[in-house]
């Protein structure tokens, strides 16, 4: 993605920015520069560079279970779109988010298709990758393990994205399977499944098995919340230059705002806990994205800032977000 679309991004999305008049003064937490790596944990981000923190440098154009308004106006998006921030999206890393095995590895979505089975109900697929892939049918992978690249898209390489998506099924008859409802993309028998789902429809793609990414990563990166000793969070590039803190996630009621976190790209927080949505969450816009992290703060308190946040740079036929940018990542290195 050009560079110059990111910076759209930051000048049309005043869902970014707070104006709570917080009360005190700017809490300071100063750059890490130490090397050492933080707590292991089993789920990450699918999208990033070799040897980077999963997920720094990209963000999610079109989110899950909202309205593509520019490419599939109409329709439910089933997964998320990653781009690249600044520059091109295409030759990016594509990693497995959690260990599991390579169940498919094929199609022309365009480019490459491949799904991975983690469990006996969730499965991750990566889309629109190049044809050369890193990995083949039957073979085990491991959490951060690179499985291909984006593809370069010949008809317009600002539209090279990875397509990924989490669900509990690998072939459902009325999706993907013996007697599917709607072909986009894909029709009989065809794992990959058609990426969109009509907004017209009565189900929503949650109903049919298709799950909230985002959430899914986050609540199974931790599992109970609370972040093993060592965890840590990274202020990815193109972060806010700073975020409000909160003493619970702003859906608590009780929450209350008491100060400002400064953000700078690559300062490093220590991850007390994570608070995310459903996995099948039922919102049509970002604004529906639920993800929390509470951190230590030098002060010898913890507070709560938002990760994962929308913004108006894509947006539905009704106005409403369908982008989701990161202020905060959790520090799993891949590659």
């Amino acid at each position: 993605m050009a560079s110059s679309a990111w910076r759209q991004w930051g000048t049309k999305s005043s869902r970014r920015t707070f104006s709570l008049g917080m009360a005190g003064a700017a809490l300071l937490i100063g750059r890490r520069t130490r090397a050492e790596q933080s707590a292991a944990l089993p789920f990450s981000y699918p999208i990033g560079i070799a040897g980077q923190v999963a997920g720094d440098g990209f963000f999610i154009r079109i989110a899950y279970a909202c309205e593509n308004a520019v490419y599939y106006p109409g329709w439910w998006h089933t997964g998320e779109n990653w781009h690249a921030v600044a520059g091109d999206t295409f030759g990016a890393d594509v990693y497995a988010v959690a260990d599991g095995s390579v169940e498919f590895a094929d199609y022309d979505y365009p480019g490459r298709v491949v799904i991975v089975r983690h469990a006996p109900d969730l499965y991750s697929m990566y889309g629109h990758l190049d044809y050369t892939l890193d990995v083949a049918v039957g073979q085990t992978v491991a959490r951060g393990q690179r499985i291909g690249t984006v593809l370069r898209r010949s008809d317009d390489p600002a539209r090279s994205h990875l397509h990924f998506e989490l669900r509990t099924f690998y072939i459902r008859d009325d999706v993907n399977g013996t007697a599917p409802q709607y072909g986009v993309h894909c029709g009989y028998e065809c794992p990959p499944g058609p990426g969109y789902w009509p907004m017209n429809a009565p189900e929503h793609p949650s109903d049919l098995g298709w799950r909230n990414p985002t959430h899914v990563i986050a609540r199974r990166a931790i599992p109970g919340a609370a972040a093993p000793s060592g965890a840590e969070a990274i202020v990815p590039r193109a972060a806010d230059p700073s975020t409000s803190i909160f003493s619970a996630p702003a859906d608590d009621p009780a929450a209350t705002p008491v100060g400002d976190l400064p953000l700078a790209a690559g300062d490093r927080h220590p991850l007390l806990e994570i608070r995310a949505g459903a996995e099948d969450a039922r919102g049509t816009s970002a604004d529906a994205y639920l993800l929390w992290y509470r951190l230590a703060l030098p002060n010898g308190q913890s507070g709560w800032v938002q990760a994962a946040v929308p913004s108006n740079l894509e947006v539905g036929a009704d106005g409403r977000p369908s982008t989701i940018g990161f202020n905060l990542m959790p520090v799993v290195t891949s590659g």
